[in-house]
């Protein structure tokens, strides 16, 4: 089993690394006391789960508690356990003005001085610092940024997804895409009498759309852009890209360049998920 400990700075962006290793499949904990960490991986590995990485998240807010997790993870190790530990910091600078902006209370701060908790908490914190296996300065990072240098270094454990779904502009909107495109200005084959009960499923009803010299040049613009946008979503730390194709029914035109593009995006190795929201 692959255990990783994230430790360090309050408002270092160790809640942003958790979140990182989630996305990457790892089971996540948020600050698990040292004296059942062994317990529960022990229990965890009884259970026969398929999911073999976990993330841990173990700081100051453990209080007394906190001085027992380099003992716990030398005792790990020993049993064979693949522990690295990360830790996450900032410059003193950096996280005073975090602290600022957000208005929280540094947990270690008395008397609103929190430039003194600060600098107390990289005293405490000194010990474990010295033993980590890997440590990340995020005082010139955004969260974006933090991800991606996580993914980048760790590998995501989930293929990028995009989504595509067609539906009909007359039924309302499509909620949570990320990108609804409008195909209404193509010929409609709703207003042709062989092809009006049939579905972009359908080869008729594909040629039918294709042969018209705008669908192919719409087509290639089109995939050419969401190409281009799905690796920018993907560089950015995002797990999927959804697509709305949209058409006024959700049944010839939508569904037809949905099914077009679902071909296009696994040629070039996505993981596609495609559905047709009116025809369910």
């Amino acid at each position: 089993m692959t255990i990783k400990i994230i430790t360090g700075m309050a408002g270092g962006g160790k809640s942003t690394v958790l979140d990182s290793f989630e996305d990457m499949g790892y089971y996540c904990i948020d600050n698990m006391p040292p004296s059942l960490l062994a317990e529960f991986i022990h229990l965890y590995e009884r259970m026969g789960l398929e999911k073999q990485l976990m993330a841990i998240c173990m700081d100051l807010r453990l209080g007394v508690f906190f001085d027992e997790v380099p003992s716990t993870l030398k005792k790990l190790r020993e049993e064979g356990y693949d522990i690295e530990i990360i830790f996450v910091e900032a410059s003193d600078s950096v996280l005073l003005k975090r602290y600022i902006e957000v208005r929280r209370t540094h947990p270690l701060e008395t008397a609103g001085r929190t430039s003194e908790a600060i600098r107390r908490e990289r005293e405490l914190l000194s010990g474990i610092r010295e033993k980590s296996d890997y440590i990340i300065d995020t005082s010139s990072l955004t969260g974006h940024q933090l991800k991606r240098k996580l993914i980048s270094r760790y590998g995501s454990k989930m293929d990028f997804q995009v989504i595509l779904e067609s539906y009909g502009m007359k039924y309302g909107n499509l909620e949570n895409a990320d990108i609804t495109y409008d195909l209404r200005f193509l010929p409609n084959p709703y207003y042709v009498e062989s092809l009006k009960r049939l579905t972009g499923h359908d080869e008729e009803v594909r040629n039918f759309i294709m042969e018209n010299q705008v669908a192919q040049e719409t087509f290639l613009h089109l995939s050419r852009l969401l190409k281009f946008t799905a690796e920018q979503f993907k560089k950015s730390g995002r797990e999927n890209i959804h697509i709305g194709l949209a058409c006024t029914g959700g049944k010839h035109r939508s569904v037809t360049f949905s099914l077009l593009l679902e071909d296009f995006f696994k040629e070039l190795g996505y993981e596609v998920i495609r559905q047709d929201r009116e025809l369910r």
